[in-house]
């Protein structure tokens, strides 16, 4: 009888355990290209607790689990979610909240339309309001003249409304009269570091303000309470969804942002991860110091790095270059310095924080690599993971280095793109050859990562980013002439900077970046075959179904 009963117990326990390891949900009937090491692909995956329970064949997976709650995915393509390497999703979330107040410039292709929409817009408001319009490209505005664009353009609307019109990178403002008058912006007015207020030949005023400048406009916009933050982040984060970015490597948070993603997280209300890149010359990185990092609070946040801008923007001549720029002002002086860089590096190590800095220009590059090496060199460090951010130059004896250092870079590619038409009016053209060297940075340091810095970019789109890898061409016309023209990257390894290469960067990739048993079922159902097709394709694919935890948070209509 003893025999017996131990025999029923076995039965039961392995019944039970048969029980527990019932997947929540399969997806089957579809191509899925899990990004393991070898590439497999896959018809069918099944998902517990909102991780991979297996992964292969329809009939393999439909027939060891018998559950009726089982998706069909119609034949189409499946990857991994997105990994965004650099963006803002508090900002994103602020200007998408204001987004009903905005005049939406994007599409404008001449001046006379920006005047026509803000108009509209200005007879529907009381004077005094503030009426705001964002995305115009300075670059695509086929009939803009000095005479055209400036602040008695804009007074010809109104001078009794507060107009501003913000460029899509966010590094200019174009505002009327009133505006300035509201602000106490005069021609006394000093400059902040890295900004300029624009004056004409005769000292005027000219209505534009230019990189940091741009916050005398911004940081005097209607406020936010924290209960509208908190609404404005749980909409932006929904937004991301639509384009498939499941996790954003945060370059711009603070206590305070951090906060606010912990409390939509306790309450529910935040469907995708955060990887929090902290200031290091702001006070919430020193509180971190002392309270040391934070890793993967409830599958959602992680807070374990931190990051200083070396340069600036191109077009702003705010990058760091060797040569001189060839028209004034032709240096640009750094930043921050080499000692304060090597000073916040060390803190980083000494807490175990990653360390990430943007170098956008050569110099910036070489200063920062130096740097980098020489304090890898004192203290015998490894694994640190080191990233610079946003490199569009660098100078070909700089890359044994980034191998040498295990350095990751991250790129910008709408940024370099757009920066082509500037590049024949700012540097030397023996310059050109150290122009956007995607490919090599690939082969040298065996991944990147990719960003586009939204909201402050013309697109938020991963598929126009790979676009831009793989074919190294402008979306809607075919240019000659285009710099380093053989610098293009494979369609998977474009899809692995938005994937696995991330998961890594962030010392995530035991959890996520491909779809593998034991991580999360952060995946993607997408509407073509990017595989095998033309890149051209890319510009025309959609997401279908956004996946987070084995769970369909967005579903195209």
């Amino acid at each position: 009888m003893t025999s017996i009963k131990f025999i029923l117990i076995i039965l039961l326990a392995l019944i039970l355990t048969s029980c527990s390891k019932s997947p929540d949900v399969i997806y089957y009937n579809g191509k899925i290209h899990t990004l393991d090491s070898d590439n497999t692909v896959v018809e069918a995956i099944a998902v517990k607790d909102g991780k991979i329970l297996e992964l292969g064949k329809n009939d393999d997976i439909r027939n060891k689990y018998k559950i009726d709650n089982c998706i069909d995915l119609q034949g189409k393509v499946v990857i991994p979610g997105f990994i965004e390497s650099d963006g803002s999703l508090v900002e994103f979330s602020l200007e998408l909240s204001r987004f009903n107040n905005l005049v939406d410039l994007r599409n404008c292709t001449k001046v006379s339309q920006i005047i026509k929409l803000v108009a509209e817009k200005v007879k529907s408001q009381k004077d005094d309001s503030w009426v705001g319009g964002y995305g115009w490209n300075e670059n695509n505005l086929t009939d803009a003249n000095e005479a055209d664009m400036d602040k008695t353009t804009l007074d010809k609307i109104s001078t009794h409304h507060n107009i501003y019109l913000i460029n899509a990178d966010g590094t200019i403002v174009w505002c009327n009269s009133k505006i300035l008058e509201t602000l106490q912006i005069t021609k006394q007015t000093p400059a902040p570091v890295n900004g300029e207020i624009d004056k004409d030949d005769d000292g005027e005023l000219t209505g534009f303000l230019f990189g940091t400048a741009v916050n005398l406009i911004k940081e005097k916009l209607p406020k936010f309470t924290k209960e509208d933050m908190l609404t404005s982040i749980e909409a932006g984060a929904k937004e991301l969804l639509k384009y498939g970015i499941t996790e954003i490597h945060d370059r711009s948070v603070n206590s305070e942002s951090i906060s606010a993603f912990r409390e939509l997280i306790d309450s529910g209300k935040f469907p995708i991860r955060i990887y929090a890149v902290l200031t290091g010359t702001e006070g919430s990185f020193d509180e971190y110091l002392k309270k040391g990092i934070e890793v993967n609070y409830k599958n959602k946040l992680t807070v374990r790095a931190v990051t200083v801008d070396y340069d600036g923007s191109l077009e702003l001549q705010s990058a760091a270059m060797h040569d001189d720029y060839k028209i004034d002002p032709k240096r640009k002086v750094p930043y921050i310095d080499d000692a304060s860089m090597e000073k916040i590096l060390n803190k980083a190590i000494d807490k175990n924080f990653q360390f990430t800095i943007k170098t956008v220009g050569d110099l910036a590059v070489s200063n920062a690599i130096n740097t980098i090496g020489k304090v890898m060199h004192e203290r015998n460090v490894s694994d640190k993971r080191i990233v610079l951010e946003a490199v569009e130059f660098i100078q070909p004896v700089e890359l044994n280095k980034i191998k040498e250092y295990k350095i990751i870079p991250s790129l910008r590619p709408e940024a370099c793109m757009y920066d082509i038409d500037m590049l024949p009016v700012l540097i030397p053209t023996a310059n050109y050859k150290n122009f956007a060297l995607w490919n090599s940075l690939l082969q040298y340091s065996g991944m990147i990562t990719i960003g586009t810095g939204f909201p402050f970019s013309h697109s938020i789109n991963p598929f126009i980013q790979m676009y831009y890898l793989t074919k190294r061409q402008f979306v809607d016309t075919l240019r000659k002439n285009i710099p380093s023209e053989n610098q293009t990257l494979s369609i998977l390894d474009a899809l692995k900077s938005y994937t696995v290469w991330p998961a890594y960067s962030g010392f995530e990739e035991k959890i996520k970046g491909s779809l593998e048993k034991g991580k999360f079922a952060d995946m993607l159902v997408i509407s073509e075959d990017i595989f095998n097709s033309d890149a051209k394709l890319l510009l025309d694919t959609k997401v279908l179904k956004t996946i987070i935890n084995g769970k369909i948070l967005f579903e195209s209509k």
